[in-house]
């Protein structure tokens, strides 16, 4: 035994110390085949196994749980690849409108079909005239039906996600409101407010409070300078 060995067992150490120890220099056991062969410890069944056997059950038990975290991350950016590409499509397809029917005959046919989108509104804000058969609201029109909206969500141009109050659901959605689960509603601005987007959704959780909502501000933000060249 040597000298550090000796102390160990002269000076009465606890479980406590002896751990810090073993932390403290993990290859102990490295030139100690004899003392690893004669160590157990107790499995959840009764049974007693090896510190080896043990050490290589926790290393998989680890192994298999990053696994699941890689399995998920790359999940997660092939899921933003298809959506990135799907974002550009439709934008460089929204570039190429040369009116406000283009624009809106792109968006519904791109939300609806390639990003799988059960319902969606587009309504222009305009208190003048405009040659298009988008919805068209006034900015006072649009105030009331989704003040509360607006105040606590939408001025600092942000998007909203979560249930709608019912009549919220009627303006934005028409026939459909009752079939609106959860919603995600975004303001359409360029210098000032030119519209509404709103998506709807017949289950509760694809648009619910929180969820990233990275990429619909980033159509939202294109959009409006689209918009603002149109109108």
């Amino acid at each position: 035994m040597d000298k550090q060995g000796q102390q160990a067992s002269t000076t009465g150490l606890t479980a406590d110390e002896v751990a810090d120890y073993l932390k403290q220099h993990p290859d102990y056991f490295h030139h100690r085949d004899d003392l690893l062969a004669e160590l157990s410890i107790p499995h959840q069944r009764g049974d007693t196994i090896s510190l080896v056997e043990r050490q290589v059950t926790l290393l998989r038990e680890r192994n298999s749980e990053l696994n699941q975290r890689l399995g998920s991350l790359v999940t997660i950016a092939r899921d933003n690849d298809q959506l990135f590409e799907q974002c550009r499509r439709l934008l460089l397809a929204l570039m190429e409108s040369d009116t406000l029917d283009q624009v809106a005959d792109t968006l519904e046919d791109s939300l609806l079909h390639d990003f799988q989108i059960d319902y969606c509104s587009f309504i222009l804000i305009s208190d003048r005239p405009l040659e298009t058969r988008v919805r068209l609201c006034r900015e006072r029109d649009i105030s009331r039906h989704v003040r509360d909206l607006l105040s606590r969500n939408m001025q600092g141009n942000r998007t909203v996600c979560g249930r709608l109050r019912p009549d919220e659901a009627a303006f934005l959605f028409s026939n459909h409101a009752r079939t609106i689960a959860s919603a995600a509603v975004t303001p359409l601005h360029y210098h000032e407010r030119l519209g509404i987007l709103a998506l709807g959704s017949r289950q509760t959780d694809q648009f619910r409070a929180g969820v990233d909502t990275l990429f619909v501000r980033f159509i939202a933000d294109a959009l409006g300078r689209i918009l603002g060249r149109l109108m």
